[in-house]
């Protein structure tokens, strides 16, 4: 080696090191980015699994009492107090609304919400112009129609003229033709020369000539009866045309009538959905499209009430329940149970009973606060501190897939299939559960056809 090589430089030791540093720099980001995805998988990958939709039910929690009969009770009398509960008034058994049966722009509004009106008590009008009009055309379209008919058949008297006329004629063509054929007899037995030939051809010739005058004329009559008989149908289906126009008649008043709303009951105006010159449109989407007001009967009110299903399992239809209210706190309203509700409210963990509400105060109001104290029936033992009540859950009848098996939502909102223990006891469209569920499960509706242990699932509002 000489000295020059050993004085020189080493270059390529010193370009090969920048470009294996910048080889290596792509993997920092790299994985940077593979470790941020590793890790959102991990947490949130089963929220990229598709979900399939579902609805469910809760398990409801009824307090049962020991030695306690599913049979209902006939006894109404009043016991002890078992429980209170709040709730709301509202019309019994629903609101009444007062639909416009045509289509229009209100013209007039008579009531006012909170009125009381009788039955055939105007409400509101629309404006009736077209409807007017539309009955102004129907009736001089059925007297247009009734001349018509009288002028068709005044040619019935004019053919039967005729007829008689053609009748009488061939009466009087069979007389010149009898008179003919005489005549020529005659002629033919008349002596040789007494009679020339040509009269005896001219009176033959007179003989048939008569002849077909009086066929012509007979052949008349069947025309003309058969031409009153066609006048007389003409006249039926003009007739049955008639009626047709009598009916549009009947539905163009029918239309102005509608114009005027009227009360359909005794009532008080609950709600006002009109105003002039608002539009009134039946084949709309909008269910109260067609309304003009909503109406109630005061002395038919009920309350709604949700019961705490803790206190649920005491509830009868037919018991008994005290009513109060702030707006009359001097007064008690007695009421009973007419109906318990099918389905319990999930959210508030509550179960809705309907209380007919006895002889109620007019000043009563839709939506009005009340509360409900529930009384045991005169068969009942049970109270609220009874010591022998225990838990009891049922399920609705159409969550079951048969009968030991059901649908479950589990923590990890996700389908399991959880095998029960049925009881034969059922209430309200629910079956009594002895073992396999928990209470504040929730368990899944049909349809199930779609469902496997482990689908995610999305809760239907």
């Amino acid at each position: 080696m000489s000295l020059e090589q050993l004085t020189q430089p080493n270059t390529s030791a010193h370009t090969s090191e920048p470009q294996t540093r910048r080889s290596l720099a792509w993997l920092l980001p790299s994985g940077l980015i593979i470790g941020f995805i590793l890790i959102m998988a991990l947490l949130f990958g089963d929220r990229l699994i598709p979900s399939t939709e579902v609805s469910v039910a809760p398990v409801i929690t009824l307090r049962q009492e020991a030695g306690q009969s599913s049979e209902k009770t006939s006894s109404t009398s009043k016991g002890s107090m078992l429980f209170q509960a709040s709730g709301w008034v509202e019309p019994d058994p629903y609101t009444v609304y007062v639909p416009t049966l045509v289509d229009g722009v209100i013209k007039e509004v008579k009531v006012l919400e909170g009125q009381q009106v009788k039955k055939d008590d105007l409400i509101a009008t629309l404006i009736d112009d077209d409807a007017k009009l539309d009955l102004q055309q129907a009736e001089q379209n059925i007297q247009t129609h009734q001349k018509r008919i009288d002028a068709h058949c005044q040619s019935t008297n004019m053919i039967a003229a005729e007829l008689v006329g053609a009748q009488k004629k061939v009466t009087a063509l069979k007389a010149s033709l009898a008179e003919a054929q005489d005549r020529y007899q005659r002629f033919q037995k008349s002596s040789n020369g007494a009679v020339s030939q040509q009269q005896i051809t001219a009176s033959r010739l007179n003989q048939e000539r008569q002849a077909a005058l009086t066929a012509v004329a007979k052949a008349e009559i069947p025309r003309l009866q058969a031409r009153i008989e066609q006048i007389d149908l003409e006249r039926i289906a003009m007739t049955a045309q008639l009626k047709e126009l009598e009916i549009k008649r009947d539905r163009a008043q029918l239309a102005l009538d509608r114009t005027q709303v009227t009360s359909p009951m005794d009532g008080i105006i609950l709600h006002l959905h009109v105003a002039p010159g608002k539009k009134r449109m039946l084949g709309m989407d909008d269910p109260k499209s067609a309304v003009v007001v909503e109406l109630y009967d005061p002395n038919h009110l009920q309350a709604r009430i949700d019961v705490p299903l803790s206190e649920a399992a005491n509830m009868r239809t037919g018991q008994l329940v005290e009513l109060s209210s702030d707006l009359l706190p001097e007064i008690s309203f007695q009421g009973t149970i007419t109906r318990i509700s099918g389905e319990a409210d999930m959210q508030r963990n509550t179960l809705q009973a309907k209380v007919s509400i006895q002889n109620p105060d007019l000043r009563l109001r839709p939506e009005m606060l009340v509360r409900g104290k529930f009384f045991a029936t005169g068969k009942s033992t049970a109270t609220p501190s009874s010591g022998s009540d225990r838990l009891a859950l049922y399920i609705p009848e159409a969550a079951l897939i048969d009968e030991q098996t059901v649908w479950v939502v589990n923590s990890h909102q996700k389908a399991e299939l959880r095998t029960i223990q049925l009881s034969s006891e059922k209430k309200d469209n629910h079956r009594r559960v002895n073992a396999g569920l928990r209470s504040g499960e929730r368990v899944i509706l049909p349809p199930h056809h779609q469902l496997k242990p482990g689908t995610r699932l999305k809760i239907s509002q």
